[in-house]
């Protein structure tokens, strides 16, 4: 049997030798600098970052909207864990207009404004990953 090897914790991260890591405070959308901030009333928490890449979480409530903004140069791939969204996408051929659901991944290339709306009665919870350490968020 190999040995167990204990992860070392400091705050809610536990970190491995391997540089392997679990985050306990993975769903927290507490608007941290760490996660880019808000935007209007899509709040935003950051889990974990490694490897070029950042994960967080995005809570929009239901009825509400974030306000338009963009992500500089970072694709985002927002996977809707509960509820659904409607994106609006200000694209170099107009507006476009699409949603996603529970289940579905949505992929917004870096530099596109957007926007996204609950039009449910119910929470959205999405998990978010970007291909950057430092997630960028720039409301316009």
């Amino acid at each position: 049997m190999p040995e167990h090897i204990v992860g070392v914790t400091v705050g809610d991260t536990v970190t491995y030798p391997s540089g392997c890591s679990v985050v306990d405070s993975g769903l927290v959308a507490d608007n941290s600098a760490a996660a880019g901030g808000g935007s209007g009333s899509l709040a935003r928490g950051s889990a974990a970052s490694a490897g070029g890449m950042w994960m967080g979480v995005s809570k929009l409530p239901p009825g509400h909207s974030s306000v338009p903004h963009h992500h500089a140069d970072q694709t985002s791939l927002v996977c809707i864990v509960g509820g659904a969204m409607r994106f609006r996408v200000h694209g170099p051929d107009g507006i476009e207009e699409f949603s996603a659901s529970a289940g579905q991944i949505a992929v917004i290339p870096g530099g596109l404004v957007h926007e996204e709306f609950n039009d449910l009665a119910v929470e959205c919870l999405c998990v978010v990953t970007r291909n950057s350490e430092k997630p960028t968020v720039c409301n316009v």
